[in-house]
């Protein structure tokens, strides 16, 4: 359907006309007047109207809730607190002397000064003294007396210290090592007189140090450590030595990596008294080179270098060691495992030697030693800061180890003691050892270590002398400053020591020796101080507690219960 409109203007009305049109074409008109009506209108009132800005206060009530809180009681201790008012610097006093005397006629004396604070230099001696008249019964005389004096002095310059020092140590041992009787002393006082080195040795030491130290605060600078060292060491048999030693460390860093070496040249001269026999010369120059690179990381740390030395004493020949060593650190530097190898050639001289057993007589054969490898591998760590750890286990050669070896000594058919040959031979070792350290608050501190051995020989019975285990306790005790007790204690193994006849044939000396068993020992020492002022103090050191006979090397005991009282002061 369509819808057509049809509209006209009527007065006064209008006139509307509409036209349907069907689907089947019809259409339908519609006639009609529309008449409009006009009503009131009604507007809104939007004028603005007056609103006060101050609100009224609304009433507020406050209420109290009958609620009770339990709050639970808790004390706490609170540690107590020493103030100690130091000065930036402390005082320091340019002398010190220490002074004591004990049993068996045993006095010391010993002094020290110094220059105390310098930036420019420094400079001071020392001396000490301590003999004694032994005091063992049933033993020939055992009277002793050590003698040590030196000064040095040392210059700081802008880049380098240089420094030198002078030494004088004289040691005075008797041979004392065979069971003494009346009728052997009357025999002795009746035969004729014997040389002066068959009843006690005299060691003179004179020498000299010198050395140059870099100190460069940029690392990439190459490092060095230059140490210079001459010794002319005699004793009473005539035998002496002159022994020169210059040593180089140098050091350079590259970035993460380290390199380094050591220079070693060690010339020595040994001329030994034989008597009628006439002289024996040795000399020969020891020169060694030891390379390394070594690399740090954040946990981590690795050397790798070598040992290289030529040895012209008596025979030239040449010797290479491998040189390695890495650790890991775990947890902080909780646990740290650590590997490493080393092998060196050494310098066995009278002087070493005779420090290592002053009872040696007096004109030995030298031969210097090799440490073929050293195979080592261990864990150190702490448990906190005050508890430290390490264990260890390694397994070395020794070619040339000085093994001692007691040969009785005899002058016109009368015995004056027992002194020690050398005998050098190839020693296979494994060590198993265990360290452990604690210090508390600088007044506790205690430190252990133990090693258990086993040896294994190429041309000797057994290893002479060398125990199988050796155990070392220490603590220190300090009470406000005032008292100071020291503790320690060493525990050393059974061990074997032989006796041969000098003279004969090996096969007449391996049928005639005499294998000693030498007893394990505890020695116990105890050391108390009491500062009465801090330039005054009293002490009191008692060693071998025990009051055993041990024997450390064989024939030859230690004096029994050793009780030493004096005074220190510092001026």
């Amino acid at each position: 359907m369509n819808l057509h409109l049809r509209a006209a203007a009527l007065l006064p009305a209008l006139a509307i006309a509409f036209s349907l049109t069907a689907q089947g074409g019809e259409e339908y008109y519609i006639n009609s007047i529309y008449d409009p009506e006009l009503r009131n209108v009604e507007k809104i009132d939007i004028r603005p109207v007056p609103i006060d800005t101050i609100l009224p206060a609304k009433a507020i009530d406050y209420r109290m809730l009958t609620v009770r809180g339990e709050v639970p009681v808790r004390v706490d201790s609170i540690d107590a607190a020493k103030l100690n008012i130091q000065l930036a610097q402390q005082k320091l006093y340019k002398g010190h002397v220490k002074a004591g005397f004990g049993l068996f006629t045993t006095p010391l004396a010993e002094i020290y000064y110094d220059q105390t604070r310098s930036r420019t230099n420094a400079y001071g001696i020392h001396y000490k003294h301590m003999s004694s008249n032994g005091g063992l019964a049933d033993v020939g005389p055992s009277d002793y007396s050590f003698n040590s004096a030196d000064a040095f002095y040392n210059a700081y310059l802008k880049h380098h210290e240089v420094g030198g020092r002078f030494l004088y140590d004289r040691r005075r041992v008797s041979y004392y090592g065979y069971t003494s009787t009346d009728s052997l002393e009357n025999l002795i006082l009746v035969s004729p007189q014997p040389p002066d080195d068959y009843r006690k040795q005299i060691y003179n030491d004179i020498g000299f140090a010198a050395h140059l130290k870099s100190l460069y605060k940029d690392s990439t600078k190459l490092a060095h450590d230059v140490g210079l060292e001459v010794h002319s060491y005699s004793n009473l048999t005539g035998s002496r030595e002159m022994n020169f030693r210059l040593t180089a460390d140098l050091a350079m860093e590259q970035g993460a990596e380290t390199y380094g070496g050591t220079l070693l040249i060690d010339n020595n001269a040994y001329r030994a008294d034989l008597g009628a026999a006439g002289e024996m010369r040795q000399s020969g120059t020891l020169i060694g080179l030891s390379p390394h690179v070594l690399t740090r990381g954040d946990k981590y740390e690795v050397r790798v270098g070598a040992g290289i030395f030529i040895d012209a004493m008596d025979k030239t020949t040449f010797h290479f060691y491998p040189q390695a060593y890495a650790h890991y650190r775990l947890f902080d530097d909780i646990l740290v495992p650590y590997v490493g190898v080393d092998g060196r050639r050494e310098r066995n001289s009278l002087r070493s030697l005779t420090r290592e057993n002053p009872w040696l007589n007096g004109s030995p054969l030298l031969v210097n030693r090799s440490l073929m490898y050293d195979l080592y591998g261990g864990l150190r760590g702490s448990f906190s800061k005050d508890l430290g750890f390490d264990v260890r286990i390694s397994q070395s050669r020794v070619k040339g180890k000085a093994l001692f070896i007691n040969t009785p000594v005899q002058y016109q058919g009368v015995t004056y003691g027992d002194q020690f040959t050398i005998a050098y031979d190839q020693v296979d070792q494994l060590d198993i050892s265990g360290e452990i350290r604690y210090a508390l608050h600088e007044q506790i501190n205690v430190h252990g270590r133990a090693d258990i051995y086993s040896y294994g020989t190429d041309a000797q019975a057994e290893a002479w002398n060398l125990p199988p285990y050796k155990l070392a306790l220490g603590a220190v005790y300090d009470f406000q400053d005032k008292l100071l007790v020291k503790v320690d204690a060493e525990f050393l193994g059974p061990r074997k020591g032989v006796t041969r006849t000098p003279g004969l044939s090996e096969e007449q000396t391996l049928a005639t020796q005499v294998v000693h068993d030498l007893s394990g020992y505890m020695d116990l020492h105890l050391g108390l101080e009491y500062r009465y002022t801090k330039r005054l103090s009293v002490f009191l050191d008692a060693s071998n507690l025990s009051a055993s006979k041990y024997e450390r090397w064989s024939n030859y005991k230690v004096q029994r219960g050793l009780v030493l009282g004096g005074a220190t002061f510092s001026f």
